[in-house]
């Protein structure tokens, strides 16, 4: 039987990179998990405050194919994470 790792993402903010869209159409998560659905892993929480252009999608839930992300980054906070977006745009630095 195989047995999966996944890392405690419950009270982290979870910036999520997907390899079928640019770096502006990144996800931003809350209250993450992972689940099997239909034998696929998918990593679900909600959208985070503040991270969707006028908040449209503030606090819908949503379920992300395991197998699509192409990178994810994990921040203790959303204020951690809104300080690191705004120091990256007042630096100049756009990556």
């Amino acid at each position: 039987m195989n047995e999966f790792y996944f890392p405690d993402l419950s009270e982290k903010i979870v910036l999520i990179y997907l390899g079928s869209r640019t770096s502006e159409e990144s996800v931003v998560l809350e209250d993450v998990a992972f689940q099997i659905q239909g034998d696929k892993i998918f990593m679900v929480g909600r959208i985070a405050e503040g991270t969707t252009p006028n908040d449209w999608a503030s606090g819908v839930s949503t379920a992300i194919a395991w197998d699509r992300i192409e990178q994810y980054l994990v921040f203790d906070s959303l204020q951690e994470y809104m300080d690191r977006v705004a120091r990256s745009y007042s630096e100049g630095n756009f990556h």
